[in-house]
């Protein structure tokens, strides 16, 4: 059996939420080191981070959506997550 390289992502939403994550992306910069600053993206921008792998169901989604427990709601997290797979 051959393996594979998995890659999982989460990542602040510039499309959800938007005024929120904004200030919460302030807040977390004027607390970091100068280069390690958050930048909130698109969901076609963390897609475009799969390129070249085979994206996992359910695809790229918002944070709660990636297979939630059967009892759980839908949540509110403005952030866009998913996992790709490329086949070594």
């Amino acid at each position: 059996m051959r393996g594979a390289v998995v890659d999982a992502l989460a990542h602040p939403a510039a499309d959800i939420g938007a005024e929120e994550v904004a200030a919460s992306m302030r807040v977390y910069n004027e607390h970091t080191a100068e280069h390690a600053g958050a930048i909130p993206r698109t969901h076609a921008d963390v897609t475009r981070f799969f390129d070249g792998t085979e994206l996992l169901d359910p695809g790229v989604v918002q944070l709660p959506e990636w297979r939630p427990e059967a009892d759980s709601g839908p949540g509110a997290l403005p952030m866009s997550c998913g996992v790709g797979r490329k086949p070594l």
